[in-house]
């Protein structure tokens, strides 16, 4: 299993209201953004940087899938390109496209 899937602490950005990895500086910061360790993981993979990570203490198999079972919110909630209703991928889904 990929390790980006298990929480640790990880350098991040609040961006558009999301967590966005910065672990280099490929991603330039806007004026007022700031780089904070937080414990996150990620629930679903994409390319850098379109996939914003979730606040979680999950650091076991176990515990991902329990928490896995308890969200009430899209495990695709992170991707950047979800963020635009006419494109997403969520609304693709919905209409069948997959």
């Amino acid at each position: 299993i990929v390790p980006l899937y298990f929480a640790k602490e990880r350098p991040v950005v609040e961006r558009d209201g999301m967590l966005i990895l910065r672990d280099d500086d490929r991603m330039v910061l806007r004026p007022g953004e700031t780089v904070d360790n937080r414990l996150v993981r990620f629930r679903t993979l994409g390319c850098y940087p379109l996939t914003g990570a979730i606040e979680s203490d999950a650091d076991t198999l176990e515990a991902i899938v329990g928490e896995m079972l308890t969200a009430r919110t899209s495990e695709r909630q992170g991707r950047l390109i979800d963020r635009d209703e006419a494109g997403s991928m969520e609304k693709k889904k919905r209409e069948g496209y997959f």
